[in-house]
């Protein structure tokens, strides 16, 4: 991504604010889906063992799809108390343009990866800066020690 549409992104995501609420409802709201998809993964898998074998049960097949569509059912009741919005222009350039939403995907991770590869090397020439400075000091300390060793 060239850092023009990077640019552009992080100038129309910034331009809204945070775009998210993250509460402790949120996160619990979050661990019933993270359960809920665990449950639905643990019925096909039983499922599919079931299916697979020589002579299937048809009463545990049936039992199986009772608890996958419990499963399903529980993540469809899950409602999300976050309050997510995204800006009309986002949605105008990446949907109305007939893009892909994994194209914000990928354009939000490669945005978070130069801002983070920015503040990396910010801190690393800042450090590097501190390393100098502390040099020059120390070299400036001995120099005038040694001056006045000199005078003395």
């Amino acid at each position: 991504m060239s850092a023009e549409p990077r640019d552009r992104l992080a100038e129309i995501l910034l331009a809204h604010g945070p775009m998210a609420d993250t509460t402790a409802t949120s996160a619990r709201t979050l661990e019933q889906i993270d359960h809920s998809v665990s449950e639905s993964l643990s019925a096909i898998h039983a499922l599919d063992a079931q299916v697979q074998q020589e002579s299937p049960d048809n009463a545990a097949i049936r039992d199986g799809i009772a608890r996958l569509v419990n499963c399903m059912e529980g993540l469809r009741s899950v409602s999300c108390p976050a309050d997510l919005r995204l800006p009309m222009r986002l949605v105008e350039e990446f949907v109305d343009a007939d893009r892909s939403p994994d194209d914000f995907t990928v354009a939000m991770r490669k945005l978070v990866e130069a801002v983070e590869a920015g503040g990396r090397a910010k801190s690393d020439a800042l450090a590097s800066l501190a390393a100098q400075v502390e040099a020059a000091g120390a070299d400036a300390a001995s120099s005038s020690s040694g001056a006045e060793d000199d005078a003395g």
